[in-house]
C-alpha cells in the first residue's frame, strides 16, 4: 500500500487555494489558480472552491472505480466540477479567464509501476533509474510564464521601489491574456471545468520497489528548489514527518520575505500557498 508520511498545505492569503489528498494507492496535490476576473461563486475564492471540490471528487471517483485509468478519472472529476459550477455559479463567466482552474500532480501505483501525472506546474519528486532524485513533470505553461516573468523583471528594473501589489496590477492585462489561453490548443492545459484537458496531461511511469518514496508538491513548495535553489529534490524525499516539513517551510517563508527577494528571485506573487505530500510504497514490486 501507499503509506502517507506527510500531507499538508500552508496558505498565505486569507484563503488557502491549495488542497492535498490521497486514496488507496494514489496521492495528489491541487493548486488552485488565483482568479483574474470577477467571482462566479458566493465563496471566498473560486480557486479554493475548485481545489476543494476536485479534491473531494478525486477521492470519490477512485473509491468507486479503483482501477479506472487516470485520464478517465480526471475526465470524470472535471466533468463533475463543471456540473457543480453550473449549479452553484451566481452568474455566467465572461470569458475563459474567469473560469476557476488549478494545477495538479499525482503519483499512483498501478501494476508494479509508479505512474506520475501532472497538469501545469505541480510536480512529483522521485529517484530515477540511475538512482538520482529528480523532479518529474512538464507543462506548456512554462513558456507562457517565462514571458510574464520577463515583463515583471522589466517593471522591477524600471521602478525598484514598486510594491508587490502595484507590480501585479501592472501585470494584470498580461495575466488576463495568459488565462484566456487556458485549455486550448496553442495554450496550456489545467485541471478545471473542461474535461478535454484530461487528454493533455503529462504522464510517465517508473518501476516501483518496496520502500520507494515520492513527494508531490505545488509550485509554491517547489520554490525552494526551482526559484530559490535552496533545496534539492532529494531533500523532499528525505522528509519523514511534519516537523521536517515545517523546518523547510520556515526557510521558504524567510526567503520570500527578504527585503530584496522580488528583485533577486523575480515572481508575480511574493508569497504562495505551499503544499506537499510525501509517501512511501510499502507493497511488493
Amino acid at each position: 500500500m501507499l503509506k502517507i508520511d506527510i500531507a499538508a498545505s500552508d496558505g498565505q492569503g486569507d484563503v488557502n487555494e491549495d488542497a492535498v489528498g490521497h486514496h488507496g494507492n494514489a496521492a495528489w496535490v491541487i493548486d488552485g489558480a488565483t482568479g483574474i476576473g470577477g467571482a462566479l461563486l458566493e465563496e471566498p475564492s473560486d480557486a479554493a472552491w475548485l481545489a476543494r471540490t476536485a479534491n473531494r471528487l478525486m477521492a470519490e471517483v477512485l473509491a468507486q472505480s479503483p482501477v479506472l485509468a487516470t485520464i478517465e478519472v480526471l475526465r470524470t472529476v472535471m466533468t463533475r466540477c463543471a456540473e457543480a459550477l453550473g449549479r452553484e455559479a451566481v452568474r455566467p463567466a465572461q470569458g475563459p479567464h474567469e473560469l476557476p482552474s488549478a494545477a495538479f500532480a499525482m503519483v499512483r501505483i498501478l501494476d508494479g509501476t509508479a505512474e506520475f501525472t501532472t497538469l501545469a506546474d505541480c510536480r512529483v519528486a522521485a529517484v530515477d533509474d540511475a538512482g538520482e532524485a529528480r523532479i518529474y513533470g512538464v507543462s506548456s505553461h512554462e513558456a507562457i510564464e517565462a514571458g510574464t516573468l520577463q515583463a515583471a523583471r522589466a517593471l522591477l528594473d524600471a521602478d525598484p521601489a514598486i510594491t508587490p501589489e502595484a507590480l501585479k496590477a501592472q501585470l494584470l492585462p498580461r495575466l488576463r491574456a495568459n488565462r484566456q489561453m487556458m485549455n486550448r490548443e496553442g495554450g496550456y492545459w489545467v485541471l478545471g471545468t473542461d474535461p478535454a484537458a484530461a487528454d493533455h496531461v503529462w504522464q510517465t511511469t517508473i518501476p516501483v520497489v518496496p520502500g520507494q518514496r515520492f513527494a508531490v508538491a505545488s509550485d509554491g513548495f517547489l520554490r525552494l528548489i526551482e526559484l530559490f535553489g535552496a533545496a534539492h529534490p532529494q531533500d523532499l524525499l528525505t522528509l519523514s514527518d511534519d516537523a521536517d516539513r515545517l523546518r523547510w517551510l520556515e526557510r521558504l517563508r524567510a526567503l520570500e520575505t527578504e527585503p530584496d527577494s522580488l528583485h533577486r528571485f523575480t515572481r508575480v506573487k511574493r508569497h504562495d500557498d505551499a503544499s506537499l505530500v510525501v509517501c512511501t510504497w510499502d507493497g511488493e514490486r
